[in-house]
This record gives structure tokens, sequence and C-alpha cells, in this order.
């Protein structure tokens, strides 16, 4: 517990930008005992398939539309709307579970893809209630991280595409 706190306090005082990087960082080490999972047990984790999509409409609906739609409907409105609530205005870890919880369970690839998605929409609700509690652009710096690691992902898997392609 002493290691997360002083990583707490450690991502807390990091300037915007590098924030940004660092939770985009950490949202792919988390999950890798997930994948792990799933490779030993020769399981897919699944998500979704954007294989016949262009790629400039992929790029668009990953990066830039999904991000926002997602980050207004599963941490603005779900952590605002639950910190309305007298019950839930310092329980900051509990509106991040629940906001966690709720994204995790509409990303219903398959069961592995929830686990998944639960733990990096845990990532995201935290970085929101972060700048929340700062008073700065928490839908923004939230919606840019989830851009950010889409966009990696994309990438990615367009170069795991092109190697299937050629080799």
């Amino acid at each position: 517990m002493r290691y997360i706190n002083k990583l707490d306090i450690y991502l807390r005082s990091l300037p915007t930008a590098k924030f940004i990087l660092m939770m985009t960082l950490i949202s792919y080490i988390v999950v890798i005992p997930v994948v792990l999972i799933g490779f030993f047990m020769n399981t897919h984790v699944g998500g979704p398939e954007f294989e016949d999509i262009p790629l400039v409409l992929m790029i668009l609906i990953v990066v830039v539309i999904g991000p926002i739609w997602e980050t207004l409907v599963y941490q603005l409105l779900i952590i605002r709307q639950l910190k309305n609530r007298i019950f839930f205005k310092r329980r900051s870890s509990l509106t991040i579970l629940i906001s966690a919880l709720v994204f995790g369970a509409v990303h219903i690839y398959s069961i592995y893809y929830m686990i998944y998605a639960f733990i990096i929409g845990f990532l995201f609700a935290y970085a929101f209630v972060i700048y929340e509690d700062k008073k700065a652009s928490a839908f923004w710096v939230t919606m840019a991280i989830h851009g950010l690691r889409n966009g990696v992902s994309v990438i990615i898997t367009d170069i795991e595409l092109l190697y299937q392609h050629f080799f």
C-alpha cells in the first residue's frame, strides 16, 4: 500500500503532459497479466474488429470519437453524478470503482476483455478524479490518455496485420 501511495503522490505532482504519457504507459503495463492469462490459456482477449475499415476512418473512430464519447459517459457523467450524492462526496475510490465497473461491463467482447477494460477504466477514472481535484480539465486529460492509448493500439494492430500479410 505504501508504494501505491507513493505512486499516487508522484502522479499527482506531474505536469499534465507527463501525466498523460505516464498514465498511457501504465495503462499498458497493468493489463499484462490479463494478456498473459489469455495467452497461456490459448484464448484471444478479444476487442473490436476494424480490419475492413479504412485506416483514416478507424483512427477517427478509435482515437477521437470513441475516447470523447466514452470519457463523457463513463467518467464525466458517472463520476460527477455519483459525487453529487452525499454518500459518494468523500468516497472517490468508490466512484472510481463504479466508473471502472461500468466501463468494463460495456466492453463485452469477452470476459478477458471486460477485465482488461475494467483495469483501463479504473485508470481513466483515477485520472479524471485527480484532475477534478486539481480543478483542471479532467475531461480533456482523460480523453487524451484514452485517445493516445487507442492510437498506440491502432499502430500496434496495423503493424501486426502488415506482418501477417507479408509473412
